[in-house]
């Protein structure tokens, strides 16, 4: 796993931040990307060890210049991109009558858009070196919807079909793509905590298992639950 590298976004915190944990820890180059620079590079910070690099890059990825930017730096810095995982997301809980339009344009903006932004920008280095694995991170909001989270479950479930086509664009190329749907995790988008709350690590944990595992077998698709996770090694 030396010299390998990985691109996380959402990268400070919550689930992008137990995923660059793990990573690192097993010696990868992590490169963390979120809006936030102070708390980024507070949690480049943490994660700091002797095993593998962490580059903190600031980035909007609902802005596609930033992207194509922080996607070039990764470049210039370690040569090549093994992994992206897309995991920014945003949201905001609201019926349809009180979401403003600006509101929609901003998850739409990050959720999916910033994942076509970050796919866009890494395929061609991935194509090049003939190997490659995007992972999605949508939810369980992408299998079912709910109330007041239009914009938040639309965007969850378009990620499925962008997945789907984009694994097959990439096939020839030995560019493997998975999305995956996480249950409610112990993050800081839930103010209540249960002992049914995802640990961000261990689903970073089985991220880890799915990149690293015989490429001969793919998970396309993978639903993570506190039951499946408890107790992952």
């Amino acid at each position: 796993m030396e010299n390998k590298v990985i691109i996380i976004t959402g990268g400070s915190d919550g689930l992008g931040k137990g995923t660059a944990k793990v990573f690192v820890e097993a010696g990868w180059n992590v490169v963390i990307a979120a809006r936030g620079k102070e708390k980024l590079e507070r949690t480049a910070q943490e994660l700091k060890t002797s095993k593998g690099k962490v580059l903190p890059i600031p980035t909007d990825v609902s802005n596609a210049q930033q992207v194509q930017s922080m996607v070039d730096q990764t470049l210039n810095e370690f040569g090549r991109i093994d992994v992206l995982i897309n995991n920014a997301a945003i949201d905001y809980s609201a019926s349809i009558e009180e979401l403003t339009v600006e509101q929609w344009d901003q998850i739409i903006g990050v959720n999916l858009s910033g994942v076509f932004y970050t796919s866009k920008a890494v395929f061609p280095s991935m194509k090049r070196q003939n190997s490659g694995y995007m992972i999605n991170i949508s939810s369980v909001a992408g299998k079912k919807g709910w109330p007041n989270a239009t914009a938040y479950c639309a965007s969850k479930f378009a990620l499925t079909g962008f997945t789907q086509a984009l694994n097959g664009e990439g096939k020839p190329y030995n560019i493997r793509c998975s999305v995956v749907y996480p249950g409610g995790m112990d993050t800081n988008w839930h103010a209540e905590r249960n002992a049914e709350l995802l640990d961000p690590k261990d689903v970073g944990r089985f991220l880890f298992h799915m990149v690293t595992q015989d490429p001969r077998f793919v998970v396309n698709e993978a639903v993570i639950s506190p039951v499946i996770e408890r107790g992952y090694p």
